[in-house]
């Protein structure tokens, strides 16, 4: 009876999340996710009850940031968990984990399979918290009828089965000391280290994260030949089922609400011709109309101009292509969203090739010269004509200028270069060392918030208080590493310049003034090949400690305000 109600649980809504396709677009048409968030709590209103709640926090206690070797933990939460399930885990944008780790890890199932699942219960309790934590704030918006945002809204059902994995997660902590202790003959001890041994070879210190999952996929089933370890433990075995469960459908619900596009015009055979206009046809999903699109003209797989940054409308006139690019058939146009709400996943679409090419100059023949007849007349002296340029150049002259332009094009998108995700383009641009020394912005700054900086515009994500004056700052890159550089300001001073992000934390200290609020944003010098530059930004006030990702691109900066307790 129990999982038939965690069943229809996680199945709840999912029937009316589709509409009929529209003839015109390739994709299902999705409810507005704020309809299907307030569903959701109507139909099943105790999880977002404060008495529940409250209930709930009292009973798993103080909360606190879960280590990285704590996270890896969550690995065994399901020996098939799914690797994009982990990148919601690992938020700070890590793709791998040390392998002495994986090996500790597994060498604990196999030896201490009590301690074990308490431990991996008490990781679970404090992850699932964060996630019903997140998810109780925006129904309390949404039973208050206050207005929420689409990003909010999709928030909410990415993590409303945290009130669920809290209550798994409880009863195998409950039930942990029922698990018997392990005895590991000698057979299996061989067997067992042989496979350590292989990983170790195949593995010299990082394993993937993908690459873990698989290894303790093998290694379960291998507990399970030889009967032994966690896979003996029935209250483990019962967890992962259920955790399987909901992961599993929290994971096609992230899907279902992912953002896609497609341009739709121009496509194969399409025509465009200088010095006329061009126009972008595109559909989406699950992107709503305020959310911005920029499009890139490509010659073969490289960004050669900048055609503009427009809101969904679906359709966009009055594209001016430069008048210096030259005839051919390899040209196609890339749309790129612009701060997704999916942080691990941007909408993105690339043209089949398509022609452009140049209209004929059309030119007037030069004028009549009618000579008259010489006259007896005195001699005048008259001012000399000017000289006329000819109306047409030199085809010499003309190869000249369109190579002069393109050099100039290519200088001035240098730093804007996109690649196709199939193309990997190597960056070249050196980057200054990062400073580790104390910052302290000294210049005056306004106490509004900032709205521009260097004629990009600045939006705050986030607003945070700190107890000191002097905080740890550690940053990364988030995602996947493709070579984002970037610059932090702090109140418009430069402490981080032209940095090339890694997945390596970098850190250094910030001297905050205590007057007034600190703007912290990001300045992409590039777009990296996945655009836009994204960060992981963890900072550290004494034993308290805040991860926050921005995005920029090269008309956007993400920004934080940080104030200080007085």
């Amino acid at each position: 009876m129990k999982k038939t109600f965690i069943l229809l649980f996680l199945t709840l809504g999912l029937g009316m999340l589709t509409l009929p396709l529209k003839a015109h677009s390739p994709f299902i048409s999705a409810d507005d996710p704020i309809i299907v968030a307030k569903k959701i709590i109507s139909d099943d209103p105790l999880p977002w009850t404060k008495t529940e709640y409250e209930a709930i926090v009292n009973a798993i206690g103080d909360r606190r940031v879960l280590s990285s070797i704590d996270k890896n933990y969550l690995l065994l939460q399901s020996p098939w968990l799914g690797v994009e399930y982990m990148q919601g885990v690992y938020k700070e944008g890590l793709n791998s984990i040390p392998v002495e780790q994986l090996l500790d890890l597994l060498n604990l199932a196999t030896n201490s399979p009590q301690q074990t699942s308490r431990k991996l219960a008490e990781v679970t309790l404090q992850h699932a918290l964060s996630e019903y934590d997140l998810a109780n704030k925006v129904a309390l918006e949404l039973k208050a009828n206050t207005a929420v945002n689409y990003e909010d809204a999709i928030a909410f059902l990415n993590n409303r089965f945290g009130y669920l994995k809290i209550k798994t997660a409880k009863k195998l902590l409950d039930e942990s000391s029922k698990a018997d202790n392990a005895v590991i003959d000698k057979k299996t001890s061989k067997r067992i280290a042989d496979r350590f041994k292989n990983i170790r070879k195949q593995y010299s210190e990082e394993i993937p994260i993908a690459s873990a999952l698989e290894e303790i996929k093998a290694f379960y089933t291998l507990l399970e030949e030889v009967v032994t370890g966690l896979a003996m433990v029935k209250p483990y075995t019962d967890f992962t089922q259920t955790i399987t469960e909901l992961n599993e459908v929290q994971l096609r619900e992230r899907k279902h609400w992912r953002s896609g596009l497609e341009i739709t015009y121009p496509t194969s055979g399409s025509v465009w011709t200088i010095p006329d206009e061009g126009t972008i046809e595109w559909a989406s999903k699950n992107l709503p109309a305020e959310k911005t699109i920029r499009f890139y003209l490509l010659k073969n797989n490289t960004v050669i101009q900048e055609l503009g940054t427009y809101k969904n409308t679906q359709k966009v006139g009055g594209i001016k292509l430069n008048k210096t690019l030259p005839n051919g058939s390899n040209y196609r146009i890339m749309g790129i969203e612009l701060f997704p709400t999916d942080k691990f996943y941007t909408a993105k679409f690339a043209t089949p090739y398509f022609t452009i090419n140049k209209r004929a100059m059309e030119t007037t023949p030069p004028p009549l010269v009618v000579v008259a007849e010489k006259q007896s007349k005195p001699v005048v002296d008259e001012p000399t004509p000017p000289e006329v340029a000819s109306p047409i150049p030199a085809k010499e002259e003309i190869a000249e200028q369109v190579e002069e332009v393109i050099a100039e094009i290519e200088e001035e998108v240098e730093e804007e270069e996109v690649v196709v995700e199939q193309i990997q383009a190597p960056i070249v641009e050196k980057s200054e060392p990062l400073l580790e020394e104390v910052i302290v912005a000294s210049e005056p700054i306004e106490a509004e918030k900032r709205t521009d900086f260097d004629g990009r515009t600045i939006t705050y994500v986030k607003e945070l208080e700190v107890n000191s004056k002097i905080v740890q700052i550690n940053l990364w890159d988030h995602g996947r590493q493709d070579g984002d550089i970037v610059s932090i300001y702090l109140n418009g001073i430069a402490i981080v310049s032209q940095y090339t992000l890694t997945y390596q934390k970098k850190g250094f200290e910030l001297n905050l003034d205590t007057a007034k609020p600190n703007d912290l944003f990001l300045y992409a010098h590039n777009l990296g090949r996945f655009p836009p530059n994204t960060v992981s930004i963890e900072i550290i006030d004494g034993g308290n400690s805040e991860n926050i990702i921005l995005n920029s691109d090269l008309s956007r900066c993400e920004a934080v305000l940080i104030n200080v307790k007085e």
